[in-house]
């Protein structure tokens, strides 16, 4: 809970998380210590479904934002497990979005039973994807059942969090709705895009190529005063590997290294920061300009190619 509250910086602060009530409140020094020394709420596991529903609930009504471990447990390996239609139902009832979050290396720094992290075993990642926004999950499961419904968005979420595990990101709007989706008691008949090989999108495209795929049509011409070279070099993608050449009529993208070696703009970072900021009109942070995450020898140059696609 605490390595997720983290990673979400400021966002994390006033989060409340659902804890196990048998767990984490059995006795009464525990309960006065976690429900006045932290953000945890009890979550009775024992009582039935309805009533675990009516607890998280009452927080949603009052406007908060819940951290849930939908699988119900933690893992004693690091697979993960189904997810509870519990989310479902708590998504679709509140009509609230979910912020899909991958937590690696849990599993072996604090291993489930121990009370003290493994000192070796410390290396720990998160990784946050995009909302499920709740318009969207609606659409997903329009003419569905209620009990399939709630299904449906635990299995989308489930997705959702094994894409960031395998290193893509599960985007709604983009994939296309599965035979099967849509429709009453068939829910669970659709193909899990989990199941994609990681970095690619489940029609076989890559990631990195689906990326200047987008680019392609979105060009502006008259935006570029000269004719200007961009060199892109995207972490260890087999594909990752771009030249840009841009000029006042049009863009030419071609794989590979610039003849010559040479570009205008280099720029060396992730696939996943790239594609922030082509699908997101990302602008990197300084912080990671110092982080070297993001590295570019003409920070001025990134501007003009932000503009020659209005990013």
């Amino acid at each position: 809970m605490g390595l997720a509250k983290y990673a979400l910086g400021s966002y994390g602060h006033e989060i409340v998380a659902l804890a196990a009530e048998d767990y984490f409140f059995k006795s009464k020094w525990m309960r006065a210590y976690f429900e006045n020394f932290t953000n945890m709420a009890a979550l009775d596991r024992r009582s039935g479904l309805r009533k675990a529903m009516e607890q998280a609930g009452e927080h949603f009504d009052r406007g908060r934002t819940v951290l849930i471990f939908p699988e119900g447990t933690r893992s004693t390996d690091g697979t993960m497990r189904e997810f509870m239609p519990l989310i479902g139902h708590l998504v679709m009832t509140h009509r609230v979005d979910v912020l899909p979050l991958w937590l690696g290396g849990t599993h072996k720094a604090l291993p489930k039973g121990v009370k003290v992290p493994i000192p070796r075993k410390r290396k720990v990642e998160v990784r946050i994807g995009p909302p499920l926004t709740i318009e969207q999950l609606e659409r997903r499961t329009g003419g569905m059942k209620r009990a399939d419904a709630y299904r449906e968005v635990a299995r989308l979420s489930h997705d959702a969090v094994a894409a960031l595990r395998d290193g893509w990101q599960l985007d709604l709007e983009r994939e296309p709705l599965t035979e099967g989706e849509g429709a009453s008691g068939e829910a669970g008949e659709t193909a899990s895009l989990a199941s994609a090989r990681p970095g690619r999108k489940p029609n076989g495209v890559s990631q990195t190529q689906a990326i200047f795929d987008d680019l392609r049509g979105r060009f502006v011409p008259g935006a570029v005063d000269k004719p200007t070279s961009f060199y892109f070099s995207l972490g260890s993608a087999a594909d990752g590997k771009w030249t840009l050449k841009l000029d006042a009529e049009q863009a030419q993208f071609e794989p590979g290294r610039p003849d010559g070696g040479k570009a205008d703009c280099v720029l060396k970072t992730s696939v996943e920061i790239f594609e922030k900021i082509v699908r997101e009109s990302y602008t990197p942070s300084v912080a990671e300009f110092m982080a070297g995450k993001v590295k570019s020898n003409d920070i001025a140059l990134l501007q003009v190619f932000q503009r020659a696609f209005a990013l």
